[in-house]
C-alpha cells in the first residue's frame, strides 16, 4: 500500500508543480538544454512504443497484458522523474528573483518528486515485483493506471507550454 501512497503523492505533486511552472521561465543559460529535454520527452513514448512493439511481437511471449501495463506505468514514472528534473532546472535561475523560502520549498518538493518517481520506477522495473505489488492489487485496472498517468503527464505539459507561449506573445519583453 505504501507504493500507491507514493504514486498518489507523485501525481499530486506533479500536477501542482506543473501548474506553478507555467509562469516560470527557464534561465537563459539552461534554455538550450531545457528545450532539448522538452523535445526528448515528447518523442520518448513514440520510441518506446516502437521498441516494445518489436519486443512483444518477436521476443517476449506470454503475459502480454501484464507486460503492457508494466511498460506503461514504468514509462510514466520515468517521464515524471524527467519532468521534475526539468522543474529543478527551471527554478535554478530564479534564486535572486523569487523569495528564498518559496523557491526552496519548490526545489525540495521537485527533488522529492524526482527521487520518488525514479525510486518507484526502479522498484517496479522487474516484472515479477510489478505483478506482486501493482497488478495483483489492481488487476485489469493496472493498464488504466499507467495510461492515466501518461495522459495526465502530457495534458499538464501541453497546458503549461500553451500558457507560456501565450504569456510570451502578450509580454514579449
Amino acid at each position: 500500500m505504501w507504493l500507491f501512497s507514493l504514486l498518489a503523492f507523485i501525481i499530486g505533486l506533479f500536477v501542482c508543480e506543473s501548474w506553478r511552472s507555467r509562469t516560470c521561465d527557464v534561465s537563459v543559460r539552461m534554455a538550450r538544454f531545457s528545450k532539448g529535454l522538452d523535445r526528448l520527452l515528447l518523442f520518448i513514448p513514440v520510441l518506446a512504443a516502437a521498441f516494445f512493439a518489436v519486443l512483444f511481437l518477436f521476443v517476449l511471449k506470454g503475459r502480454f497484458y501484464e507486460r503492457l501495463s508494466h511498460a506503461a506505468l514504468v514509462l510514466a514514472l520515468w517521464l515524471y522523474a524527467a519532468r521534475f528534473y526539468w522543474f529543478l532546472i527551471s527554478f535554478s535561475g530564479h534564486w535572486k528573483k523569487t523569495r528564498g523560502s518559496v523557491l526552496c520549498t519548490d526545489f525540495c518538493l521537485c527533488l522529492t518528486g524526482m527521487l520518488g518517481a525514479a525510486y518507484s520506477a526502479v522498484f517496479l522495473t522487474p516484472l515479477d515485483r510489478y505483478v506482486n505489488t501493482v497488478h495483483s492489487v489492481l488487476g485489469p485496472a493496472s493498464i488504466l493506471a499507467g495510461a492515466g498517468m501518461l495522459v495526465l503527464f502530457y495534458a499538464a505539459a501541453y497546458v503549461a507550454a500553451r500558457y507560456r507561449r501565450f504569456a510570451h506573445k502578450d509580454n514579449p519583453g
